[in-house]
């Protein structure tokens, strides 16, 4: 197994309820952790394949973004 995941979406840019979203989106990969920063919002994911790390870095990021989209056009 490869070392944990770890990323931040910064708070000024993402929504904490879509992080939490897309983290559970992708469950089946790894266990989430969610935390926070007084900037970013924290997730880690472990354990980890390494076949995936890169990848699932990419696709948690992309769908974070997407889940923020949706988020905020139903606030609109």
């Amino acid at each position: 197994m490869a070392e944990a995941l770890k990323l931040r979406f910064h708070k000024s840019l993402y929504d904490g309820d879509a992080v939490a979203r897309a983290a559970e989106r992708f469950a089946a990969l790894g266990a989430a952790t969610l935390g926070e920063s007084e900037a970013d919002w924290l997730v880690t994911i472990e354990p980890l394949r390494e076949s995936v790390r890169e990848r699932l870095a990419d696709e948690l990021s992309n769908h974070v973004l997407f889940e923020t989209i949706v988020a905020r056009r139903a606030q609109a």
